[in-house]
């Protein structure tokens, strides 16, 4: 089971990319984060073993809410998401520490299948 926490700022957002994640019985949803200090704390609690972090948050954005949560919990992994593939957005990310980048627009089949390369080995 990979147990993954969703950070995003967009409550419909959430909802639909929770929809489509436990469709798959090797992905378990444990927390959902409205911006990047609610994620740190989620992610100290519920110890997820991937975070899809939206990049463009109020308060603590994704780059600053990675870069923590890497100094906190070395071993998760950040898949930074965001509405654009800018290059610039893309390498900052991954600057501060995302596993990968994915845009919004991706098909949730390419998302599952990240979450799942990036988690802990499932038999």
């Amino acid at each position: 089971m990979v147990r993954v926490l969703l950070a995003d700022d967009n409550a419909r957002f959430r909802s639909l990319l929770r929809r489509l994640l436990e469709r798959d019985s090797q992905i378990e949803v444990v927390a959902e984060a409205n911006n990047g200090a609610e994620a740190l704390e989620l992610a100290e609690e519920h110890r997820p073993d991937v975070v899809l972090m939206d990049l463009s948050m109020p308060g603590v954005d994704g780059l600053e809410a990675t870069l923590e949560l890497k100094s906190r919990i070395p071993d998760v992994a950040v898949l930074m998401l965001s509405v654009a593939d800018k290059e610039h957005e893309i390498a900052a990310g991954l600057d501060s520490g995302a596993s990968e980048f994915l845009v919004k627009g991706t098909p949730a089949a390419d998302i599952v299948a990240a979450i799942k390369r990036h988690g802990p080995e499932i038999d």
